[in-house]
Order: structure tokens, then sequence, then C-alpha cells
């Protein structure tokens, strides 16, 4: 076989794995806490809705927990819309309205809903070759870009979320390169379109804002202040879309106490900074490269650190061809990082939200490989052992909130007649219904408000009675009242099992 044949073969293979992954094992991943949120969104339920429904103190069985995740014909689009804005206005409409309507039309299995996000994550294929094209006018790093995106773990992890990232991370391709093509062109069509995307991506996820902050710093120094044909028509089509957002702008202020409650977590939870640059450099190295949930062995920081060396190599050279390039890993990460090492919180350690940058971050890799065989296919190599490793992994670090869950369903699975007790503390709500997706039928679930669990009576007509998070104290006094003993099963940062004896 010649070069040219070895290397189309290379790069059918990468693509056929690159679906392969994003494809494989759908239905028995893990469906996590933010996950759920979405399922019950998609089904036509309220957060208020299903916790009045549950939250009584009533024994349940698991099929009446988990139809809150069906989808209900009865429920208009138009009413999710407004369960959105009042339960989780951070995250805009669009789409959680795709997947209402996704649902109602294909099925409410987790695969189904978890396919729509595979479904965006192929159209990064055409998308970050397109922005390649643009922002470096060179066919051979366009496809490196594409055969990179296909195989990195990050990637292929969040094609297969039912979540927003796996658009977003489109239209962040897409507004870049069509603002490039925009300043090429510099029609009003052009244009048109760089103002649309910008106007679809604020509606899908309020992150956007770093891009647009990103390719507003690009602009400036671009122009250099002057007020130029690109700068004109990049600020009426920027006005525009400022425009268009408002009404979900307004949205937000009126419900600003439901933003405010859940977005509580990136601020008021306080690491040293010394473990807030620990998790970005890992995060940064989960681009290409990931086998460990934490970094805690000689090799794990020996992978991570060369993973590091190798993508701060590509940068520092692929950077200096564009400075949008430059902007879009660097201007994300510091509207983040800087708050959380000036203040305090932990907003930069969720990887997903610096989604813009690696997708620079691959561009960066994308063009230094281009020209560095052996790196290249290292690099590749190394992407795609981890996502083989992942793809089989029911769940992975992405689920973190809900990482043990599937250890607490088998656990409650091997027990006769068990009862899972759970409060309303934390993230206890939406773990407890996306545990019920994971029980074997005829299981009983009791979910209890604070008051409730304070003076909670044991019912004695079960084989085993599990207690989810309980709060200590009531756990400690129920004990002395009821005459029993617990043990604990799991415990992790987030949720701890109990049997009663």
């Amino acid at each position: 076989m010649t070069n040219a044949s070895i290397q189309r073969a290379g790069i059918a293979l990468l693509i056929g794995l690159s679906l392969f992954f994003r494809f494989y094992n759908l239905e028995e991943k893990l469906l996590w806490h933010d996950e759920l949120a979405t399922r019950v969104f998609a089904a036509g339920y309220t957060v208020d809705e299903w916790h009045e429904a549950l939250f009584t103190g009533e024994i349940f069985d698991v099929s009446e927990v988990t139809k809150y995740q069906h989808h209900n014909p009865q429920r208009s689009v138009m009413a999710a819309i407004r369960g959105l804005a009042e339960d989780d206005p951070q995250h805009p409409p669009l789409y959680y309205v795709l997947t209402r309507v996704w649902v109602s039309v294909f099925g409410d299995s987790i695969a189904t809903l978890r396919a729509l996000s595979v479904l965006f994550s192929l159209l990064g294929f055409p998308a970050i070759f397109w922005l390649a094209c643009e922002m470096f006018d060179d066919k051979r790093t366009a496809w490196m870009s594409v055969l990179l995106y296909g195989v990195s773990p990050f990637f292929i992890l969040y094609a297969q979320e039912a979540r927003e990232y796996a658009l977003w991370a489109v239209l962040i391709l897409v507004s870049n390169a069509s603002l490039l093509m925009a300043i090429k062109k510099g029609t009003a069509r052009s244009w048109a379109l760089y103002s649309l995307i910008t106007v679809v991506s604020l509606y899908t996820s309020f992150t956007t804002a770093s891009v647009i902050i990103t390719q507003l710093i690009y602009l400036v120094v671009r122009e250099r202040l002057r007020p130029t044909e690109v700068a004109k028509k990049s600020f009426v089509a920027l006005a525009v879309s400022a425009i268009c957002f408002v009404p979900w702008v307004i949205t937000l202020l009126d419900h600003w106490d439901a933003f405010q409650v859940s977005m509580k977590w990136s601020k008021i939870i306080n690491i040293p900074n010394s473990a807030l640059l620990r998790i970005l450099g890992h995060n940064f190295s989960r681009t290409i490269v990931d086998f460990w949930v934490e970094i805690v062995d000689p090799m794990g920081w020996a992978v991570m650190l060369a993973a590091c060396a190798v993508i701060a190599v590509a940068s520092a050279h692929s950077a200096r061809k564009h400075l949008l390039l430059a902007l879009a890993i660097a201007v994300p990460i510091g509207m983040l990082l800087i708050p959380d090492l000036a203040f305090g919180g932990i907003r930069s350690i969720s990887m997903r939200y610096l989604t813009p940058s690696w997708l620079a971050v691959l561009l960066a890799l994308a063009h230094w490989m281009s020209t560095q065989r052996v790196a290249a296919v290292v690099v590749l190599a190394v992407c795609t052992i981890s996502s083989a490793t992942n793809a089989p992994k029911i769940a992975v670090w992405t689920k973190a909130t809900s990482f043990h869950l599937p250890e607490v369903a088998d656990i409650v699975n091997a027990a006769s007649e068990p009862l899972v007790v759970g409060n309303m503390e934390r993230h206890n709500p939406g773990n407890l219904m996306a545990l019920s997706a994971r029980l074997k039928p005829g299981t009983k679930m009791q979910f209890l408000d604070t008051k409730a669990e304070e003076h909670y009576v044991l019912p004695r007509q079960f084989g085993t009675v599990f207690l989810y998070s309980p709060i200590g104290d009531y756990r400690k006094a129920m004990e002395q009242r009821e005459g029993v003993t617990s043990e604990i099963l799991i415990e992790d940062h987030f949720l701890d099992l109990w049997r009663i004896q």
C-alpha cells in the first residue's frame, strides 16, 4: 500500500471509531442528576410538580416514581418553557424544547434521549473542518482537527450526555467560522449568518458570553479601535443578537432568586488555589487523554504533565498563526479561573463550561500535528485508547454527583423487599429520581421533607430499609427511638447509603 492509501485507511478507521464510540452503550450508561432534569423536563413535568407529588412521606412503588420520566403528551411545549424559566432559568430553552419535541416523536427511552446529543455532535465534524479552513486555510489541518474532535475523549463523553453541551460545541465552532467568513467576505448575508448563529448559541447556553467576549477582544485588536467597516458591521450584528436575546434576559431577571440558588454551589464551595490549578491541568489533559477520575499516583501525574506539555507546545506554535485561536484558549479560562483565585469558588473546575477553550486546544493541536507525523500518531492513538477505555463504563467522571448510583442500585436490587428512604437535601431529589430508573420492579421508595425526616417512624413491613444520605442527627435520633442500628455501605462527596440493621 502507498502512503496515501495508508493515510486514507487510517482516516476512515478513526472516523468509524468516532461514530462507534458515540453510539455505543447509550442506554446502559448512568442516567445522572443533570440528565435526569433533562429527562423530566422533556417528559413535560416541572421540578415543583414532581417534588410536590413525591415528597409527601407516602411510600411509592418505583413505577409511580419513574412515571415522571416518561412523555406526557398532554403537556404543551410552552408550558415546558414556562417550567424551565421558573425552575432552571440559567439554562436557555432551545436544547430543552428540542428534546421535548424529539421524545414526543421518537420515544422517551434513555438511549433515544441521548441520541439527539449524538446527532448534534456529528455536526461538529463539518463545523470544525470549516473553522480550521477559515482560520488556517489548510486542508491538512482541517482533516487533522476532524480526527482529533472525533476521538477526543472529552467530546465523546459529552456527545452521549442528554444536556446542551454537544449542541453548544457545534454552535461555538460555527460562530467563530461565520465571524471569520464575514470579515473576509464582508457581505450582509455573511454578517446576518454570524448574528443568527450568535442568537441561537445564546439561546443554547449563557456561557456563550465567553465566546462573544473573546470575539469582541479579537475584533478590537484586529481593527485597532478604529471605526472600520468590519467594526461597524460586527457591532450591528452583535447588537441585533443582543436584542433578540432580551426576552430570556427578562425571564432570568424575573426569576433571579431561582438562578442564584441554582448557581450557589459555584461560589460558596472553596478549595485551595493549588487544587484549582491541579484540576485545570487535569482538565487540559482530558481533551486528549482520559484514564483517571482523579490523579493520585505518579503515573497519572506523569501522563497529565506530558499531555499538558504537548498542548502547551502546540498552542504556542499555533496561536502565533491566528490571534482568535490564542484568545479562544485564554479568555474563557481566565473569565472563570481569575475570580476563583481572587475571591474563592469553583467556577473553573467544571470542564463543560470551558468547552470554547477545549475546542481551540484541539485546533491548536491539529495545526501543530499536521507537520508532526509521529506526534500525530501518538496523540490520536492515546485519544482512541482513552475513548475505548471509557466506552464500556457505566459511570464516568462527568457524572460525579451521581457516580456511585449504579453501586447503590446493585445493593438495593439484591435486597429482599427493599425500601429506599431519602430526603430533599442537596442533590438528593435528582439523584433519588435518577436512582429510580435503575431499581428493579416492585422496589418501594419514600421521600421525606426535612421536618418529616426529623420525626421519621421506621416502617416494619419491609425486608430491608435503606437510608439515602440521611441527615446525621436525625438518623441517630431515629436509631434511639426505634431501637435499631444502621450500617454505612457507600459514601462519597455527594451521597451516602445506610442499611438499617
